[in-house]
C-alpha cells in the first residue's frame, strides 16, 4: 500500500478561493423566523483542483479523483473528469460523504485485469472519522478501516475510472469547508418548531434540497417519535426560486386539501428551514396558483437578553449591576433561598419557566423544590443525591440521581414519577431539557468515556413526557464534563474543568464541535445574549458573556446564575 500524504494536495495544483459562508449562526439563537445564515465575518476556503493530467497513472487518476471529490462545484465537474463517460453519468456523490483523516489514507499500487492490461483496480484505504447520509444527517464514526475499490480502464490512452463507489471522500480538515449546516425545521408539541440539522454541499441548489428534505423526507430516527410535520402525502412539484428573499415554493394537489392550521405550519416549517439559504418569505403555490394560509401560532422559546441571578439577598434580572424583579418569584426566592434569608439551604440551582411562572430549585442540602410566582413552594423530593434539575415547556421537573442506577424522574402536579432508563451510566452529570421540549441532553460516564448524549421526548396528547427516544452520542470527551447548557437550539455545550481555567466545547446536535477556553473555574453556563452563545458564573461570583476577542465581564455578586427555559411574549 503507498500513503497519500498531504502534499498531495500541492501536486493537483488545488488552489485556495474564499467563499461565504452560510448554515447555521456562529453566534446567538437558532430562532424560528430568523435567518439561519452567519455573520458577514464568516469566511470560508474551498479547494479548486486541477482535472486529470496527461499521461497520469492508475494511482495518481485515483489520488486526484479523491481530491477533486472535495470540490462539489458544478456537481463535482472535476471529479467526473477523472471518470469515463458513462461512471461520470452514473456516480452519484451525494449518496455518502465520507469524513477521514488525510494522513491515514492509503492508496495501492494498481492491479492489471487477468484478461486485459488496459483495465484493472486501485484500492483506496480510509479510516472514517464521521459519515453523512444521503439525507445530510452527520455521524461520528468508530475509526474502522473502509476499503474503496476503483474499477480503471484505458480510454484513448489516458487512463480513467470505470466504475467508482457512490459517495465522496473528504478529509477532515476540509469538511466544513465543503459542507454546510443547515437546519429542517419540524413540529414539537406546544407550537414550537425544532432544528434537524443536515450538512449539504456548499453549491447553489441548497434551496431546492432543503425543501425537498422538508417535504418529502422523514425526521433523524432519532428525533422522530417527538415531533411531527404539515407535510403528510405532499410533494414538491417543481423548482424552488428565491428572488428578493422571498421563495416560492410549488406543491403537489394534496396541500390543497390540508386544513388551514396545517397550511399555516406548512409555511412556518418553510420559512425556517429556508432562512439559511437567505429567505425571509415563503410563498406557497399550487398548479401555479398561489395558496393563501393564515398567520401560524409558533411559540418563541429564545430567553431574555439579561441574565436572571440570585445574589447574597436578591433575585431577578441582573443588567447594569442593578437586579429587575420578578413578579412573584422575586419575594418567593428572598424570603426562602437567597443565603440572607436565614432559613439555611440557600439555592445552588434554578431554572425559571418561560411565562416566569414558576422555577424549579435546588438547594445546598440536594433537595428539589418548586416555586411558584403565587407565593407557594412544593417539596418534589428531600433526598439528595439529584444532578441539578431541569425543567420543560409544559412546567415538568426533571432529574436523575448522579450514581447513574436510577431512571430518570419528571415531576408534574403531584408526585413525581420515572420516566426513562437511561443504561451503561457509571455516573450522570447532568441532565438538560431543550426549550423546545422535544429533546433532552444528557452527560455522564459510560465505559470510563466522558460522553454526552442527546434523546427525543415523546409526550402524549396533553403534553406529559412518556418515553424518550433511543439517544445518540454527539460528543465523546477524554476528561470529565462537569455541567451542560443549550445554547442555541441546535447546539449544546459542555464545560470541563482544566487547571484553573474551564475549555468549553460546543458540539453541534448532528453535527461537528468546536473548543473555546475560559480563563476562569466557571460553575454554570447558560445561554448568553443574541450576539453570543453562552454566558458563564466563574468560582469568585462573577459573570462574563463571550465576545468575539475574549470574554466580558457583565455581572458580580451572582450566587446563582438560572437558566431561562424563553421569555414571555413581547407585549
Amino acid at each position: 500500500m503507498r500513503m497519500r500524504r498531504a502534499s498531495a494536495v500541492a501536486a493537483i495544483g488545488a488552489a485556495l478561493l474564499l467563499a461565504g459562508c452560510a448554515g447555521l449562526p456562529t453566534t446567538g439563537y437558532v430562532q424560528p423566523g430568523e435567518e439561519v445564515g452567519s455573520t458577514s465575518s464568516d469566511v470560508r476556503w474551498q479547494f479548486t483542483p486541477e482535472g486529470p493530467a496527461d499521461g497520469a497513472s492508475p494511482e495518481d487518476i485515483v489520488l486526484g479523483f479523491l481530491d477533486a471529490s472535495e470540490s462539489p462545484a458544478g456537481d463535482w465537474a472535476i471529479a467526473r473528469e477523472f471518470l469515463t463517460a458513462d461512471a461520470a453519468a452514473e456516480w452519484e456523490p451525494e449518496a455518502r460523504v465520507t469524513v477521514d483523516s488525510v494522513n491515514e489514507r492509503e492508496v495501492s499500487d494498481f492491479v492489471a485485469s487477468d484478461t486485459s492490461d488496459e483495465a484493472g483496480v486501485v484500492t483506496a484505504r480510509v479510516t472514517p472519522t464521521a459519515v453523512v447520509s444521503d439525507e445530510g444527517q452527520y455521524a461520528a464514526s468508530a475509526g474502522i478501516v473502509r476499503r474503496l475499490e476503483y474499477e480503471l480502464a484505458l480510454v484513448d490512452g489516458q487512463w480513467r475510472i470505470a466504475e467508482a463507489p457512490d459517495g465522496v471522500v473528504v478529509q477532515s480538515g476540509s469538511f466544513e469547508s465543503i459542507f454546510t449546516a443547515q437546519a429542517v425545521f419540524f413540529s414539537a408539541p406546544g407550537g414550537r418548531l425544532v432544528p434537524d440539522v443536515r450538512w449539504l454541499a456548499d453549491t447553489g441548489d441548497q434551496t431546492q434540497r432543503l425543501t425537498e428534505l422538508l417535504v418529502e423526507g422523514d425526521p433523524s430516527s432519532w428525533l422522530a417519535p417527538a415531533v411531527t410535520t404539515a407535510f403528510s402525502n405532499v410533494t414538491v412539484a417543481g423548482s424552488v426560486t428565491v428572488e428578493d428573499g422571498v421563495a416560492t415554493v410549488a406543491l403537489s394537489e394534496e396541500a390543497l386539501d390540508a386544513a388551514d392550521a396545517v397550511r399555516a405550519r406548512m409555511r412556518s416549517q418553510l420559512e425556517n428551514t429556508l432562512a439559511g439559504v437567505g429567505a425571509t418569505e415563503v410563498r406557497i403555490t399550487v398548479a401555479g396558483r398561489e395558496v393563501s394560509a393564515p398567520l401560524d401560532n409558533v411559540v418563541d422559546v429564545r430567553p431574555d437578553a439579561r441574565a436572571i441571578a440570585l445574589t447574597e439577598d436578591d433575585f431577578g434580572y441582573l443588567s447594569g449591576g442593578e437586579i429587575t424583579p420578578i413578579e412573584g418569584l422575586t419575594e418567593a426566592m428572598i424570603a426562602r433561598f437567597t443565603p440572607d434569608s436565614g432559613e439555611g439551604d440557600p439555592a445552588t440551582a434554578i431554572t425559571v419557566s418561560a411565562d416566569l411562572s414558576q422555577a424549579i430549585v435546588q438547594t445546598a442540602s440536594e433537595q428539589l423544590w418548586r416555586v411558584r410566582a403565587d407565593g407557594t413552594f412544593e417539596a418534589l423530593s428531600y433526598e439528595g443525591g439529584w444532578v441539578e434539575p431541569s425543567l420543560d415547556p409544559f412546567g415538568y421537573a426533571w432529574a436523575a440521581q448522579a450514581s447513574g442506577t436510577a431512571p430518570v424522574r419528571v415531576w408534574g402536579d403531584g408526585e413525581g414519577r420515572a420516566l426513562a432508563e437511561v443504561s451503561d451510566f457509571s455516573e450522570i452529570v447532568a441532565v438538560e431539557v431543550s426549550r423546545d421540549g422535544a429533546r433532552v441532553a444528557i452527560a455522564g460516564i459510560q465505559d470510563d468515556r466522558s460522553v454526552l448524549l442527546v434523546a427525543g421526548v415523546e409526550r402524549d396528547e396533553d403534553g406529559a413526557p412518556v418515553g424518550l427516544t433511543e439517544p445518540i452520542e454527539i460528543g465523546a470527551y477524554t476528561e470529565p464534563i462537569d455541567g451542560v447548557a443549550w445554547v442555541t437550539d441546535a447546539v449544546v455545550a459542555a464545560t470541563i474543568p482544566s487547571d484553573g481555567r474551564t475549555i468549553i466545547r460546543e458540539q453541534i446536535v448532528g453535527g461537528t464541535s468546536t473548543s473555546i477556553t475560559a480563563p476562569y473555574v466557571v460553575t454554570a453556563m447558560t445561554y448568553g445574549n443574541p450576539q453570543s452563545r453562552e454566558r458563564i458564573l466563574t468560582s469568585d461570583g462573577s459573570l462574563y458573556v463571550r465576545a468575539t476577542t475574549g470574554w466580558g465581564q457583565a455581572g458580580q455578586g451572582v450566587v446563582v446564575l438560572a437558566t431561562q427555559m424563553g421569555a414571555p411574549p413581547a407585549l
